[in-house]
């Protein structure tokens, strides 16, 4: 299979051609998907690259800002709670780094998620810590636009959350 997505990505197709030409030969879809995101698709590629480095950072940034908000805010009011806060943002930042790094369809699509969360929370705390509720907006934002930015690059064939269209034209969600 690897041999066949490097000659037709030598033959100029898309990564959308390509998923289309390949579905029917795969047993897996979703594991097709992300071997056609994984190669290397000429010049584009170094941007997408670039993208992702500059989204591994927003990641990490975003996480040491929730940790710091959670240790300034959350820990001196409930301690337990807190430190619980902590512990869970550092092990989650862990999964969304290593699917962010590794590229694959549910690293983005759940990280979308978390940024979207993570957007409404601070938005719902922004009369308690304006100037934080702001930065943590932003972070997120930011976050959740480059994500979805490199997720369309990489799999422009599945939809929001592996929303696409059957053979029939269809619209299915999985």
């Amino acid at each position: 299979m690897d041999y066949q997505i490097k000659e037709l990505i030598k033959q100029g197709l898309s990564r959308n051609e390509i998923f289309e030409q390949l579905k029917k030969q795969s047993g897996n879809q979703m594991r097709l998907a992300n071997k056609i995101a994984t190669f290397e698709h000429g010049s584009p590629a170094i941007q997408t690259i670039l993208l992702n480095r500059i989204l591994l950072t927003l990641c990490l940034l975003q996480a040491f800002f929730g940790v710091w908000v959670i240790y300034s805010n959350v820990v001196p009011m409930d301690e337990e709670f807190g430190w619980q806060g902590i512990v869970a943002t550092f092990i989650l930042t862990i999964f969304y780094f290593v699917g962010l790094f590794r590229k694959s369809f549910t690293g983005y699509a759940s990280y979308i998620l978390l940024c979207i969360t993570v957007a409404a929370g601070y938005v719902y705390f922004f009369n308690h810590f304006p100037v934080v509720s702001i930065l943590g907006v932003l972070l997120a934002v930011a976050g959740g636009a480059l994500s979805y930015t490199i997720k369309v690059r990489l799999f422009p064939h599945m939809g929001f959350m592996d929303v696409r269209k059957d053979e029939n034209g269809m619209y299915i969600f999985e």
